[in-house]
């Protein structure tokens, strides 16, 4: 079980490979902020209606609405909503913003991104080559630092 923000499930709905997800990390907890970001306000984008039927991804709501609150503005909702869920569950969270990422390890969260799925699915024998999902992740617009990000995980995955 992981919890996870919006964004990851965005991206691998993007590039059709939502079913990798699912068999890495079995189980997708998401708050109501990210509930409705994907599947309210998606209504009629691709992986919606999945999601919404989806019994692998499930729905919780925070336990504290209001404390959402102490956060910066500069995070969204549902990266508000995702870090208190993962706190309260004790759980590793699935995020990908910087500003996020830090408040979440400030707070004692594991943090994992797109990449680590990727990795892990490498690593499982799901995938025999990260480097082609990296190109698709790219086509749809999803921005990874080329140096500081793209170039040391494909040496760690021997795709140097």
């Amino acid at each position: 079980m992981i919890v996870a923000d919006a964004g990851p499930i965005i991206v691998f709905v993007r590039i059709g490979r939502l079913a990798l997800l699912q068999q890495i990390v079995e189980t997708v907890v998401i708050p109501d902020a990210v509930y409705d970001e994907l599947v309210i306000a998606g209504h009629g984008r691709p992986g919606a209606e999945e999601i919404s039927q989806s019994v692998w991804i499930q729905n919780e709501s925070i336990r504290d609405p209001r404390a959402t609150q102490h956060f910066s503005d500069i995070l969204a909702q549902g990266e508000k909503e995702a870090i208190l869920l993962a706190e309260e569950r004790q759980a590793t969270l699935l995020l990908d913003d910087q500003r996020a990422r830090q408040e979440s390890r400030n707070r004692g969260i594991e943090v994992v991104g797109v990449l680590w799925v990727l990795g892990e699915a490498k690593r499982r024998g799901f995938v025999t080559e990260v480097r082609p999902i990296i190109d698709e992740l790219l086509a749809v617009g999803y921005w990874l630092h080329p140096e500081r990000v793209i170039r040391p995980f494909l040496e760690e995955m021997g795709e140097a």
